[in-house]
């Protein structure tokens, strides 16, 4: 009995270390990131339009750096509630250029203030025409990088082939299961990351409910505490779900990357306190071998120590790695 308690406490103990770790990494960068602009290349703003079912001349942005030499693009997209300003994003671009690849990270639907429409978790029907833009046709080999919930998009993206110039996805902390991260993030452990995700989201929507293809009121959207409660007012009717699990179910990826025949890179951490790890073991033990995974013991949400060595070149660092994957993917 002594021993199986003694047990017991290495186990919570472990498991309270674990957590702490987590929330260091996601925590403390994202910190870092409100001091000051991220540390990236120099890029060009970009725009284009694409037009959704009702007719309206969505703006879609980022930010481009068109590496001289280079027939390879990768496109960075950001998580929930985010901008191609965060530290991550300017990460990846820095990690591209050293690569040899140009770099667009590119704002998702609504998610740069100016759109008058929104995305979703599993919504990759505007990457087509932004791929077919005059300034990135001359790109012969395309892969998507992307964070968290712009993860859960690349992967969605390589599953339907969203071009024939896509040849990579990678995704960083990506959720496979819609509904087990909404659920963590929900709970009252979630609460901080809870209150983050909807800051950012309640930041564009005011934009967005000036277009026709919203019909919750802004001042309605504002009272919103809860994902599932931002999913139900917005994604739901948007985007003519039955219900929020029904969006749950059908849009998550993970049970359609046992049938994906892209090169996918998928990066998790066992300690990302956004992500159940148990919500991702499942659909990665089951997904083709096209898929190749990663585990990063230390790290949090989208951030990760400086030192991460994921057997892709000699370059040390997440972003680093990655984008040597991609790089050994699009030769």
């Amino acid at each position: 009995m002594a021993r199986e308690s003694a047990r017991m406490r290495v186990t919570r103990r472990d498991g309270l270390l674990k957590r702490a770790i987590g929330h260091f990494w996601t925590i403390g960068p994202a910190l870092r990131d409100t001091i000051g602009p991220c540390d990236a290349p120099e890029a060009q703003p970009w725009e284009t339009r694409v037009a959704n079912e009702h007719g309206e001349q969505i703006v879609h942005s980022g930010l481009f750096r068109d590496l001289p030499g280079s027939d390879a693009l990768v496109v960075v997209l950001h998580g929930m509630g985010g901008t191609v300003e965060r530290g991550y994003c300017g990460a990846a671009a820095r990690a591209a250029e050293r690569a040899g690849l140009s770099c667009l990270r590119l704002a998702l639907r609504g998610a740069d203030g100016r759109g008058t429409d929104l995305h979703h978790a599993g919504f990759t029907d505007d990457l087509g025409p932004i791929l077919d833009h005059a300034t990135l046709q001359r790109f012969e080999q395309i892969a998507f990088v992307g964070y968290s919930l712009g993860g859960h998009v690349a992967l969605t993206a390589g599953v339907k082939q969203v071009d024939e110039r896509l040849k990579a996805v990678a995704a960083l902390c990506p959720p496979l299961d819609l509904q087990a991260c909404q659920q963590l993030i929900d709970s009252p452990s979630g609460w901080v990351y809870r209150r983050y995700l909807l800051k950012g989201l309640k930041q564009t929507y005011p934009t967005i409910a000036r277009g026709q293809a919203v019909t919750t009121p802004p001042e309605r959207i504002a009272e919103v505490n809860a994902l599932r409660e931002w999913d139900r007012l917005t994604v739901v009717p948007r985007f003519g779900f039955r219900d929020v699990d029904e969006y749950y179910e059908t849009q998550s990826v993970g049970p359609k990357l046992s049938q994906t025949t892209m090169s996918t890179l998928v990066v998790a951490s066992p300690a990302d306190p956004m992500i159940p790890a148990d919500s991702l073991r499942g659909a990665l033990g089951r997904a083709s071998d096209s898929v190749t995974v990663r585990w990063v013991r230390d790290g949090g949400h989208v951030f990760f120590p400086p030192n991460v060595k994921l057997g892709f070149g000699p370059r040390p660092g997440v972003e680093e790695q990655v984008m040597q994957w991609v790089a050994e993917q699009l030769n």
